[in-house]
């Protein structure tokens, strides 16, 4: 069964000739292979650290859980940090991450004491459940705790200010931002808007082919709703909304099945694993809200309200409309079993690893791709098709042009594309996003 299967590393012989080439290209080998993919495990396992951390210091800003001090902004306090450093200072912190940590702001000191208090403190609380863990693996114990959530914010926010304010400003803004994520930490980030495009993308499929049947389906990334970098929403537990928002759109579309089902959440994140199996046997109330919110500036389009409100109709018991809170457009979905039990989880770097299962008929991996560099995503994308069943379709929505090239290296070819706008900004282009329809050759 797809949901028991097991990751195994990726060989040599199992990459397709040209994928080989581009790879020999850039100074791999055969030889050099398993060194090379040790190297990216390395590297990957500390990404995952960092990710997680990133959450830490973004809850520690944001949550009004455990504190009762005012909500800090995460680019905001990026701003204010870095404009307080003299020239030389700024210049020093931005390109080598040097700076005194006597320049953390005494809010985010006096925040960081109050989350170490409850982190040692029995509160129930899932997310903080979830840093109490968090800090227990990957954090020292005792005073040097405190010193390194210092460390690991002043890491965050040198992050921040170079994508918001320093990317943002050159020539080509997109491609500078684009180049940072390939080193940061791997984000478990995850928001309803990423179902939207899967939805629609699901839509082309269907549309393409009338009398499809998806029966196996590989989420890559499917992650985690634990601390974004803003707008946190901490009055409900953390979630996974991918795995449930493509069974329900593939239910709706009437491309699927529930008792015909297999879905495979795969993360390189075991946190998240291990919650998308607890899933499996209790099935959970998702809370959902969309991570835009309106504003007098922003306006949600119609087709995406359309979405929302039909999100969850195909694996709830129940139909609920959408209400609109704060700004945002919520819903609360009670998760049936048999959507459940169509749900399982492993743990997988889709840039080393490739599961041991039959072929899948549909893999999905949004909002993961921008983290690996050409060597990574060519793995990647060779993977994912050796996953997939001859005529299986890959959707994701990485617009890096070299990834067509890579996809055909692996066997995989385009089909189809299509934009999303999902909201309108005065005076600005739309907000959109698109998704790519890729069929095994």
């Amino acid at each position: 069964m797809l949901v028991a299967a097991a990751a195994r590393s990726v060989t040599w012989t199992d990459l397709p000739g040209p994928v080989r080439t581009r790879l020999q290209h850039s100074g791999v080998s055969s030889v050099s292979f398993s060194q090379f993919l040790d190297r990216l495990n390395q590297s990957h396992a500390q990404r995952v650290r960092e990710g997680d951390l990133d959450h830490l210091v973004f809850y520690l800003l944001q949550s009004t859980h455990f504190t009762k001090q005012p909500p800090i902004e995460p680019a905001l306090s990026a701003r204010e940090l870095v404009d307080g450093l003299a020239p030389a200072g700024r210049a020093a912190y931005l390109e080598r991450g040097a700076i005194d940590t006597a320049r953390v702001p005494s809010a985010v000191r006096t925040r960081a004491r109050d989350l170490l208090h409850a982190i040692d403190s029995q509160d129930p609380d899932p997310r903080l459940v979830y840093f109490r863990r968090l800090a227990a693996a990957a954090l020292p114990r005792g005073p040097a705790r405190e010193q390194a959530i210092v460390h690991e914010y002043l890491r965050g926010m040198r992050f921040l200010y170079q994508k918001e304010f320093v990317a943002q400003r050159a020539s080509d803004a997109a491609d500078a931002v684009a180049a940072l994520y390939r080193s940061r930490g791997l984000s478990t980030d995850t928001a309803v808007e990423a179902g939207y495009v899967v939805y629609l993308g699901l839509g082309v499929l269907k549309s393409l082919e009338p009398d499809r049947r998806i029966r196996r389906v590989l989420i890559v990334g499917p992650g985690l709703d634990l601390a974004p970098r803003t707008a946190l929403l901490d009055a409900t537990p953390p979630e996974s909304y991918q795995p449930w928002a493509v069974i329900d759109a593939l239910v709706d579309l009437g491309l699927a099945k529930l008792d015909d089902l297999e879905v495979v959440g795969a993360d390189i994140n075991a946190r998240v694993v291990e919650h998308l199996r607890g899933a499996r046997s209790s099935p959970p109330l998702l809370h959902l809200a969309s991570g835009l919110q309106i504003t007098p500036q922003l306006t949600l389009e119609r087709d995406y309200r359309d979405y929302f409100d039909r999100l969850g109709n195909a694996i709830a018991g129940k139909r609920e409309s959408a209400a609109e809170r704060n700004g945002r457009l919520t819903k609360v979905v009670q998760v049936q079993p048999s959507a459940a039990r169509a749900l399982g989880a492993q743990r997988l770097d889709i840039v080393t690893e490739r599961l041991t299962a039959a072929p899948v008929d549909l893999a999905i991996a949004t909002n993961i791709l921008p983290y690996f560099d050409d060597r990574e995503l060519a793995l990647a994308l060779a993977n994912v098709a050796a996953m997939l069943a001859p005529g299986g379709v890959l959707l994701h929505n990485e617009p890096r042009p070299v990834l067509r090239e890579l996809a055909g290296d692996a066997g995989l070819e385009l089909q189809q594309s299509r934009q999303a706008p999902i909201a309108g900004v005065a005076g600005a282009p739309p907000l959109a996003d698109t998704i790519f329809l890729y069929r095994r050759r």
